[in-house]
């Protein structure tokens, strides 16, 4: 599975090492994506991996790299076996979220069906048929390869995607899933609609104090796109339980902005300058923050890091 793994953190990787004026068209689910994801699907997000590549600031990226990001030695040696190069052949990421712990991803792109799942064999991968796919285990992980599609999760939510895919047509998503895509507005690579809570976000490497994870307990839903052109521009909503909880995060928010930018106004400008491009809103039950950066300070900052780091400390 680590390579799986190394997929999906080549895809986010491109698109934060990288994040204009956005059309009013909003985003919808590819079909080759749709026929798996089941009429219970909680949350949704997006990675559209081909366009991030040609996105201006994630090519200056990747020369500054000679053409390439750092990959894991199990990536690389599956890369060295299959002839396929994530970085190069995967186009689009589909993300599910079907239970309280459970999702998938639909990983899209050249991907060899026979070269890949000879690379499992000969890693010895526990495999089972289910429903005349060859589904392999790893643990409480599984994925199942496809004509240039790779399903990757639970194995619970992998099996749910192989049920819908059976069925003729797609099953409608829930209304309010529905109309939160509809917010997505189009040319964002990256984006994410559904149902969250504290336990997603820890469950992604999303770390806290105490009282700032107690705040977040009151989150039920939220919304992120982010378009990435010669520099990166992004907007997430949450939408909690009460007013006053989204009112507290938000002022959480804005005072760890006022703090850092006092402690970096004289010796760093331009890291005030970043903060300058975080604005945070709440309105009702509803928070909101955006963010604005050019790919020129973005690039700045990277140079400061090591300064930044010391100071902090």
């Amino acid at each position: 599975m680590k390579w799986v793994i190394g997929i999906s953190i080549i895809a986010i990787a491109m698109g934060w090492a990288a994040t204009a004026t956005i059309p009013a068209a909003t985003v919808s689910i590819d079909e080759a994506s749709l026929k798996f994801l089941p009429p219970d699907t909680q949350g949704v997000g997006f990675i559209d991996v081909a366009a991030l590549r040609n996105a201006p600031l994630v090519q200056d990226a990747l020369r500054a790299k000679d053409g390439s990001l750092a990959v894991s030695n199990g990536l690389a040696e599956f890369t060295r076996a299959t002839g396929i190069d994530p970085q190069r052949d995967i186009d689009k990421v589909t993300l599910a979220k079907v239970g309280p712990q459970d999702g998938f991803a639909v990983v899209q792109g050249r991907i060899d069906k026979f070269k890949v799942e000879q690379f499992l064999k000969d890693k010895g991968k526990e495999s089972e048929a289910y429903l005349g796919q060859n589904l392999y285990r790893d643990g409480n992980s599984a994925f199942v390869v496809l004509d240039n599609v790779v399903l990757l999760g639970q194995v619970n939510a992998v099996k749910k995607a192989i049920d819908q895919m059976q069925l003729p047509g797609s099953v409608p998503f829930r209304s309010d899933l529905v109309a939160a895509i509809q917010t997505i507005e189009a040319g964002n690579q990256v984006w994410g609609v559904g149902d969250f809570s504290i336990n997603d976000l820890g469950t992604v490497g999303v770390r806290g104090p105490a009282p700032a994870v107690e705040m977040l307990k009151a989150l039920k839903s939220g919304t992120y796109q982010m378009r990435v052109d010669t520099g990166i521009h992004a907007r997430a909503t949450g939408n909690f339980s009460d007013a006053e909880s989204a009112k507290n995060v938000g002022d959480l928010i804005r005072g760890a902005i006022a703090v850092a930018k006092m402690q970096v106004a004289k010796q760093q400008p331009d890291v005030l300058h970043v903060l300058d491009g975080v604005q945070v809103s709440d309105s009702g039950m509803t928070l909101t923050v955006r963010v604005d950066e050019s790919g020129e300070l973005l690039q700045k900052l990277k140079d400061l890091r090591p300064t930044i780091e010391r100071k902090l400390r």
